[in-house]
């Protein structure tokens, strides 16, 4: 694990600037927020941002969550983060935004931004069932086809609420408001 935050912490300027090269900029007389994330914030040392494509099976959706790894799966999707890295997905999400009940954008004492989604009762005995079955396997965060963030998990996750360190604030914003499709509320 100390190996793989140090990696994670020597990749993240270099996936910050592809991620925010790949974004689509903001059109004059568009109403929709620009989802180009800042660049001055540090992401969650158990994760790397990057620009990726979800698996081809999927539409464009705002918000999807995988199961990830980091070693390869049979059936799954491999996702190359750059030169040295690779992560492995599901072909099909597990979460999506009808799972939600609440998103909700915020800042961590560090300064880093989170990403708050509350599940449904459903969502939720999935999520609980799902880690129990992967023992220590990732998360995959994807909005609007960016994957924001990848934590792992030692045991199962038997909360409804999952939170999410996604770089800065103006990234958890933005992440909320394309989820929600509406203005999100600071936690």
């Amino acid at each position: 694990m100390p190996k793989l935050k140090t990696l994670s912490r020597l990749l993240v300027p270099v996936a910050l600037m592809a991620l925010a090269a790949c974004q689509t900029p903001h059109q004059p007389g568009s109403s929709t927020a620009s989802t180009a994330p800042a660049t001055t914030q540090t992401a969650p040392a158990a994760g790397v941002d990057a620009s990726v494509q979800a698996p081809e099976a999927q539409t464009m959706a705002p918000l999807m969550i995988f199961l990830a790894d980091t070693k390869p799966q049979a059936d799954w999707a491999e996702i190359q983060l750059d030169e040295s890295n690779t992560l492995y997905m599901e072909p099909d999400p597990f979460l999506t935004r009808n799972d939600l009940s609440s998103v909700e954008a915020g800042t961590a004492e560090t300064g880093e931004g989170l990403l708050a989604l509350t599940l449904n009762e459903t969502a939720t005995q999935r999520l609980t069932t799902i880690t129990q079955q992967n023992p220590g396997k990732r998360l995959a965060l994807v909005v609007d086809g960016t994957l924001l963030a990848i934590p792992g998990y030692s045991e199962p996750i038997t909360e409804g609420r999952l939170i999410f360190m996604v770089g800065s604030k103006e990234n958890a914003v933005t992440a909320a408001q394309i989820i929600a499709g509406q203005n999100a509320e600071p936690m």
